[in-house]
């Protein structure tokens, strides 16, 4: 066993004893102490590192899957249905349990995609479990050494060795790597679907040893005697924070950059050893992999409406049923029942059999399948695909949702534009370089309605770019499109070192890795963000080329000299932060540190210094003015700044900051704020403009969603002019619209010494009243209106002003909210649904997105170059926006309208089955005779009506996709489902139902009918009945169904045709169906098969009559449309009184 070795440390030294080992509360917060390369004690509340993502086991799958599925009311009730078939007081199947036959059949299939999707998750479990890892392993008989252990083996406090291209068993403190320098390379596409490199860090305190370490035994050496004190499990991905101390009681802070997280890969880099600090449920993915939040459709709240509405009618007929037949028993000349209240209840549970179809046994796993193969239908369509990537669907129970929708919430970055950046302007020393390509004047982007020569807006649209004037000394650099002769000249001129200054801080403040590609032999970069990558490729095109960066050091090529950079403290961009800096200090320079900070004008300016004369002031003043001018033009601007600090300065802060940051007491918001007070007295060097244009159909999406009556919120990060200019570009903001802004501007106190300004609050009360109060009209011209961070912050606090803000967006057209955190991303979408109860989707590409995605009805996540977490956490995935168009206006509402009509069709065609039942009590008394054969009256739901409703619900097409796409507006102007609707089709089902019922009865109720002679009997009239409920339901659909593929009428014709071989089975088996043998009588007597014809002629009659009249007489822009489609002919447009547009056909 090798030497412990003396950790180097400039840290202050505490005692490190440790005198409990697992996790405990202090001041609020959970932590957790273990010892380096031991084993916790039994007692620790550690996660064991086996992971177990399925539900069931071989031993427990019966019996947990049926208690699942008998936790759905339906399945209950029919359990309880087929009991009582079993009753003999009550029973009308002989004794037999025949509805057991089409409830085993719906808990077979939902059991069997049960056990599909739980095998696949014991696979998953059982290849991550038995992976092997290298484990360090010292027994104190031998030499410590590497022993091969399963991930499920690990604990915490295990030491682990990774070699290139493994996976990360454990979230880990990385104690050493291959690199001299102490750097991991990792790729997280496991995880978020990102592939450029992650850089992760050795502590500095251990990286200085790090060469020593390769074997075991030096490992060992290292760790022995060692031990953490960490805070506890958190689901913070971007925070961390642990104290490892030495065997000689040396502290070192760890953080975010220090720690490997489980299912990383390990790439570019030999090997890396790291201690496990959380295992299993414990690890941050896990603690981020909750459930998504559970979404229900609206179709599905309202079915849950209508079923408790059928159950309802279904026991007021049981009464009535009850009612009727005890006020018989109780005439004079009828036998009065000993036992009249027991008779009752068994009546009542007779009549309960007869009418349990009311509840349709079918429809959810109907509906489930349906879906199914309607996602199936989805990622099938080439026309929503880019390239080889299509629509994934990841949680199909909201697809008839997409028809519905109201309002959409966009976010910009990567969402409307593409995410791929291109430096084009910037502004030094307050002076403005760079100019937009001009496009082709004559090109005319489609879908953008801007006006000629508005070259502002044009400049962010897709156009051929003619950038002749680019000066590039070695070539046209990617994410680099400057167009300015005279940048270079002053950055290579001495006389102006701020222009150096300021692409030293592009290079230097950065989190990108520089890699040397091993095929080209050339330097490349990986970036977290676009962002940070178009910026160090700006540094590099003028001769500032980022070499090196890693924890300690910073190497950059400053016009051919190489210049290195000790890395005192990096401080990360972050959504709440809105900047990045890094505290530097030069090598061979004794003029102390730096501080370089790059970040939005909103954290910038607040933190600038006062200008120290007459001509600084200006300088700000001008860049200022740059700033506005480049978010106008819709360039996405950043401030970069700087402040020298001298050593009297620096070692005041630093030795507060590393007090803070190695105190378990700390907490984040006291150490966020000792980083801010570093952070001030800054000296504005420039800003930074650049370039993010619009996805290729973005402006026509967007306009195709207003004319659909839905209305779009764009949330972004970026500020009101860059998201002004970008609304203007697609349409969100039209050339007539009024823009009411409230913003930063306009809640800011006046400075012209006049009184005390309003509170902020008040102000922006009275500016969303002014929306509510402006007159309306068509004279009116249309508002839109945009909101900042700051105003958004205010609305949040006060429940009256979100009230004002949702009248006052009801009044506007577009939203347009700016310098949005996630969170208010989240708080927004989240306050419309409560507010006004529309259907939401919410879509966007980054993880911060995620929240408002989850919150929203429905979540929509493009996989774009942001990774692949919006779309991980999405109810559907697109490959690019313009795909949304298509998805929403074609399929969701042709999914919308199939789902509608299947549900009211279901509850439908079982009152249709049950009714004549009821009604047919008027010729029994009541007494509970059933007029069905049983077992054709059971097998209705599932064989004789269940193929063409299922055909229908994944192929049927009211409007083209070509017609839906041509006029949007068709999308809002139908409803195919409400409470009023589904009592129409019940009602049409109560009139069929007498008409079923009374002609047979009447035509057989005047004597003979056959060529025999003979009499038919109550089975043969029930025959007739049933055959007439399984034509009527299926002529019913088929009214419904418009377009007719070839397969169609073979759905149509096989459950017919199932029928008759049925009923015609049943008649012929002596010993189950002998009562039933009547089949041949109906067949050869014409008379009854003629009234079969007149009787489903006649019950199918008012609903036809009734649509055929509203598309003759009163036609709606769906009929005609589907008219055009059927005839093949071209439309064109007129508009009607009442200003919507419809097409009409040529000639009219």
């Amino acid at each position: 066993m090798g030497k412990a070795i003396i950790v180097p440390s400039n840290e202050r030294h505490v005692d490190g004893s440790v005198d409990s080992v697992g996790e405990f509360k202090s001041l609020g917060h959970t932590t957790r102490q273990f010892g380096v390369g031991t084993t916790p004690p039994p007692d620790a509340a550690f996660a064991p590192n086996r992971i177990s993502t399925s539900i069931y086991t071989p031993y427990n799958f019966l019996f947990k899957n049926l208690f699942k599925q008998f936790a759905r009311l339906s399945n209950m009730y029919f359990l309880f249905i087929t009991v009582l078939q079993v009753i003999p007081q009550v029973t009308l199947s002989g004794g037999y349990p025949t509805t057991i036959v089409p409830l085993l059949f719906v808990l077979f299939v939902n059991a069997v995609k049960d056990l599909i999707e739980d095998i696949h998750r014991h696979s998953a479990d059982n290849v991550q479990n038995s992976t092997k890892t290298l484990h360090l392993q010292n027994h104190g008989d031998g030499a410590p050494k590497f022993v091969p252990t399963t991930w499920a083996d690990l604990h915490v406090g295990s030491v682990v060795k990774v070699h290139q291209n493994e996976i990360i068993p454990s979230d880990m403190i990385i104690l050493a790597s291959s690199s001299p320098i102490g750097q991991c390379f990792t790729m997280t596409a496991n995880l978020d679907g990102e592939t450029n490199l992650k850089i992760r860090w050795v502590p500095s305190q251990l990286s200085k040893v790090n060469t020593l370490m390769g074997d075991a035994a030096d490992i060992w050496a290292m760790v022995n005697g060692a031990h953490v004190e960490s805070e506890g499990p958190s689901r913070k991905l971007d925070r961390f924070k642990a104290t490892l101390t030495t065997i000689n009681n040396v502290k070192i802070s760890i953080s975010m950059s220090n720690l490997l997280l489980r299912g990383v890969l390990l790439r570019d880099t030999d090997w890396a050893v790291g201690v496990t600090v959380y295992t299993g449920e414990d690890t941050k993915i896990q603690q981020n992999s909750g459930e998504t939040p559970f979404k229900a459709s609206s179709l599905s709240k309202m079915t849950n409406v209508m079923t408790y509405q059928i159950i309802v009618l279904q026991v007021v007929l049981q009464i009535i049923a009850v009612i009727v037949e005890s006020m018989r028993t109780s005439l004079p000349y009828s036998p009065r029942d000993s036992q009249s209240v027991l008779g009752a209840f068994w009546l009542f549970l007779t009549y309960m059999l007869l009418f349990s179809n009311f509840v349709p046994i079918s429809l959810q796993v109907t509906v489930d399948i349906t879906r199914f193969f309607q996602s199936i239908m989805l990622g099938l369509d080439t026309a929503m695909a880019h390239g080889k990537v299509g629509v994934k669907v990841r949680f199909s129970d909201l697809n008839e949702d997409l028809g519905v929708i109201q309002h959409i919430f966009t976010d910009k970055t990567g969402t409307l534009t593409c995410n791929n950046m291109e430096f084009r302007k910037c502004a030094i020393d307050g002076v403005s370089f760079g100019t937009i390509s001009q496009s082709d004047p004559n090109c005319t982007p489609r879908g953008s309605g801007l006006p000629p020569g508005n070259n502002r807006l044009r400049s962010i649209l897709p156009f051929p770019k003619r950038a002749k004037d680019i000066v590039t000394p070695r070539g046209h650099l990617t994410h680099v499109n400057i167009v300015d002769k005279s940048l270079r000249e002053k950055v290579v001129d001495e006389r102006h070192p701020r222009f150096v200054q300021f692409f030293v801080n592009l290079a230097v403040n950065s989190t990108v890795v520089p890699i040397v590609d091993a095929t080209t032999k050339s330097l490349v970069y990986s970036a977290i963000s676009p962002d940070e990558e178009a910026l160090v490729c700006a540094a590099k095109h003028f001769e500032v080329t980022l070499l090196r960066h890693d924890s300690t050091t910073v190497a950059i090529s400053r016009f051919g000299e190489t210049v290195l950079f000790d890395v005192l403290h990096m401080f990360e961009f972050s959504s709440e932060r809105k900047k990045s800096s890094m505290i530097v200090r030069e090598r061979g320079n004794a003029t102390g540190a730096i501080l370089f900070c790059k970040g939005a004008d909103t954290v910038v300016f607040p933190a600038l210094r006062t200008p120290v004369d007459a001509q600084e002031d200006e300088r700000y003043n001008s860049m200022k003015q740059h700033l506005l001018t480049y978010a106008a033009e819709g360039l996405r601007v950043l401030c970069v700044a700087q402040r020298e600090l001298s050593d009297e300065v620096y070692d005041k802060w630093n030795a507060k900051y590393l007090a803070a940051k190695t105190s378990s007491n700390t907490s984040e918001e006291v150490l966020d704020e000792i980083i801010r007070e570093i952070e001030t007295q800054l000296d504005l060097v420039g800003i930074t403009g650049i370039e993010d244009r619009l996805q290729d159909g973005v402006a026509d999406a967007l306009q195709c969603f207003r004319m659909a009556g839905i209305k779009v919120w764009m949330l972004t990060g970026d500020r009101p002019d860059t998201a002004v200019n970008i609304g203007r570009a697609t349409q969100l903001i039209s050339s007539d619209m009024q823009v009411v802004q409230i913003s930063t501007k306009e809640l800011s106190p006046p400075n012209d010494g006049t009184a005390a300004s309003l509170p902020s609050s008040t102000i922006v009360g009275q500016l969303l009243q002014s929306i509510i109060d402006s007159p309306k009209g068509k004279n009116v011209p249309p508002k839109a209106l945009i909101l900042d961070g700051m105003a958004l912050e205010l609305i949040v606090s006060l429940d009256s002003l979100q009230s004002q803000l949702i009248r006052a967006s009801n009044r506007c057209k577009s939203v347009l909210c700016c310098r949005v955190s996630p969170k208010q991303k989240e708080f927004i979408v989240d306050l419309v649904r409560r507010k006004t109860g529309v259907m939401t989707l919410a879509v966007g590409d980054g993880a911060n997105d995620v929240p408002m995605i989850q919150r929203a009805h429905v979540g929509v996540g493009i996989m774009g170059a942001e990774g692949q977490q919006a779309a991980n956490a999405s109810d559907y995935s697109i490959p690019e926006f313009q795909s949304l168009k298509r998805l929403v206006l074609v399929h969701g509402r042709w999914m919308n309208r199939r789902m509608s009509i299947l549900t009211l069709y279901m509850f439908y065609k079982n009152v249709l089955l049950v009714l004549p039942q009821f009604f047919f009590g008027m010729y029994c008394s009541f007494s509970g005779q059933s007029t069905y054969y049983d077992p054709l009256y059971q097998l209705y739901n599932v064989c004789f009506t269940a193929l063409p409703v299922f055909l229908f619900s994944v192929f049927d097409e009211h409007v083209s996709a070509r017609m839906s796409l041509k006029y949007p507006f068709l999308y809002a102007s139908q409803s195919f489902v409400s409470i009023r609707r589904f009592w129409e089709w019940i009602f049409d089902a109560f009139v069929s139902s007498l008409l079923i019922l009374f002609i047979p009865f009447a035509v057989v109720g005047h004597g003979p009918s056959s060529i025999s002679g003979l009499d038919q009997g109550l089975w043969d009239v029930g025959l007739v009945m049933n055959g007439a409920v399984v034509v009527v339901a299926n002529l019913r659909l088929a009214l419904e169904t418009k377009c007719w593929f070839w397969f169609i009428p073979v759905g149509f014709a096989c459950s017919l045709g199932l029928w008759s071989a049925s009923a015609y089975a049943f008649s012929s088996l002596l010993s189950f169906g002998g009562e039933l043998y009547a089949v041949l009588v109906v067949v050869d007597n014409l008379s009854i098969l003629f009234m079969l014809v007149l009787l489903c002629v006649l019950c199918c009659f008012g609903p036809y009559a009734l649509q055929a009249y509203h598309t003759t007489f009163a036609p709606h822009p769906t009929d005609i449309c589907h008219e055009i489609d059927v005839w093949g002919m071209e439309p064109t447009t007129q508009s009607v009184s009442d200003g919507r547009e419809h097409p009409r056909m040529d000639g009219e």
